[in-house]
């Protein structure tokens, strides 16, 4: 089968944690974020290959594992699972980063034991994410969604990890604790540093990046409500 890839790294130390990755990511996104860094190279670079062509392309050498993101892999569906298993088959854990929308493909993983790690982009408050987002599910849709990927994962001893990227003057202290709130039974919840040199939406690069400082401070209130709590800025990952 053919694999549509926009790019891939050959060795990553920070994609999944405590383990040196290669990562691959697919072409495709349903979402338009406005703070995404890597959508425009997504969607302008697009090459099609089988998955053993795929897997040539990639130097292994101190690879540990191996991530799936994009975009968003979950609308390759069958290119995410054939990718896995190829993982799988070769001795590497894997993880996917998604935003949520297709959990079917996450429990088809599960299941199917193909899956060790699963991080949730969670946009934005969900009574927000419609506007935000330009998805064509409403807030609430995606939501329940995300809760059912959580609840699977929980369910079957796979890692999940949420994380939400801060943007100032469009989000506040109130937005991450709501959040917080839903996504309370993941096992970790992460803080990410906006970088608005490479966002998406020109007027997002006029907006300031988050002090460090603030970041903490954010960390400490989700903290109310999840165990693990990360901040990841560019300096690295500290844990609340």
């Amino acid at each position: 089968m053919k694999v549509l890839v926009s790019g891939i790294v050959d060795l990553s130390t920070i994609d999944y944690p405590k383990k040196c990755s290669s990562v691959i990511f697919l072409y495709g996104c349903n979402m338009r974020c406005p703070y995404c860094h890597n959508l425009k190279y997504i969607l302008e670079h697009k090459k099609e290959m089988t998955v053993d062509e795929l897997f040539k392309n990639i130097d292994f050498f101190f690879s540990e594992a191996i991530v799936i993101s994009g975009g968003e892999p979950t609308l390759q569906k069958n290119a995410v699972i054939e990718i896995a298993r190829y993982s799988k088959k070769n001795g590497f854990p894997v993880k996917i980063d998604t935003n949520g929308t297709n959990p079917e493909i996450i429990e088809y993983l599960i299941n199917h034991n193909l899956i060790d790690y699963v991080a949730v982009d969670v946009k934005c408050r969900f009574d927000k994410y419609k506007e935000f987002t330009k998805c064509k599910e409403d807030g609430e849709t995606i939501k329940n969604k995300i809760l059912k990927i959580i609840d699977l994962c929980k369910k079957n001893n796979v890692f999940v990890e949420c994380r939400t990227t801060y943007v100032p003057k469009v989000m506040d202290k109130s937005d991450i604790e709501e959040i917080a709130k839903t996504v309370k039974n993941c096992d970790l919840y992460v803080i990410q540093q906006f970088e608005p040199k490479d966002a998406y939406n020109k007027e997002f690069r006029k907006l300031p990046s988050p002090k460090e400082n603030e970041l903490r401070k954010l960390g400490k209130i989700a903290k109310k409500y999840i165990d693990n709590v990360n901040i990841r800025t560019v300096n690295g990952v500290f844990e609340i």
